[in-house]
């Protein structure tokens, strides 16, 4: 007897793929009394139920509500409506968004307390621009290529941007200055570059690493308090000027040569 099928998954699979047990796919599948009904798996002639990528999302949305304390009539009720694969997708787009959310959370909670840890200890100074640049390499891979972000956080670009932008704000110049504008325009056009992204895309990719859960706490513990209020200003004030002035990133770099 084959163990697999080339146009779906049995229910031992699919048990292993979503993590849900094979009592809850099963009353899952049933319609009658204390049954769920949500799914229908396919009938073969090998005397199986073969589950496909429609079911298998179904599945997969019961585990998800189960691990947050739903009851399966619960999650049952959220699935009743869920007809049609556009159904579908949109609570697998809600389902993705509330997992990197808590993921975000997460992460950033961790940033925060290494940093604070470092930050006590007066440990290596370098511990700062590690974490900074390796939440960077996270945000940056949700936009463009995993190979252009990571490569951008090994040179340590956004720890290097707060720091450039740091020692400007210490010689009393304001986040509009020229100086601070022009530290941004670089950091933009190294990203657009890298990572193949219109100028404006780069600058909103940049804008989203630096506000980044923990990446505030993270930044100012490193360069001083305000550091980052001022890190994103500058920023603002570049990406305004440049959009106000019509320039690419390429004319904001030429202009600094």
């Amino acid at each position: 007897m084959r163990d697999e099928v080339a146009d779906g998954w049995k229910i031992s699979q699919v048990e292993a793929l979503v993590g849900l047990p094979r009592r809850d796919i099963q009353r899952a599948c049933y319609e009658g009394a204390g049954g769920l009904g949500i799914v229908k798996p396919r009938n073969t002639t090998w005397g199986w139920r073969v589950y496909e990528v429609p079911d298998v999302a179904k599945l997969f949305l019961l585990a998800q509500g189960r691990r947050q304390g739903k009851t399966l009539d619960e999650v049952r009720d959220e699935l009743a409506s869920c007809e049609g694969a556009r159904d579908a997708l949109r609570k697998l787009v809600r389902c993705e968004q509330a997992a990197r959310e808590a993921c975000d959370a997460h992460a950033g909670a961790s940033m925060s307390a290494r940093a604070l840890r470092c930050a006590i200890e007066q440990g290596d100074v370098t511990v700062f621009a590690g974490l900074i640049d390796a939440s960077f390499a996270e945000d940056a891979r949700a936009f463009c290529d995993a190979h252009a972000a990571l490569g951008l956080a090994a040179e340590g670009l956004l720890s290097k941007l707060f720091a450039d932008l740091a020692r400007v704000r210490a010689c009393g110049q304001a986040p509009g200055s020229n100086e601070a504008k022009e530290i941004c325009a670089a950091s933009v056009h190294a990203v657009s570059e890298r990572c193949a992204l219109r100028a404006a895309d780069a600058g909103m990719l940049l804008a989203r690493a630096m506000n980044a859960s923990g990446m505030g706490l993270t930044c100012e513990l490193w360069l001083g308090p305000a550091t980052w209020t001022y890190a994103n200003a500058a920023l603002e004030a570049s990406r305004i000027d440049m959009h106000a002035r019509g320039f690419s990133t390429e004319d904001a770099i030429e202009s600094r040569e």
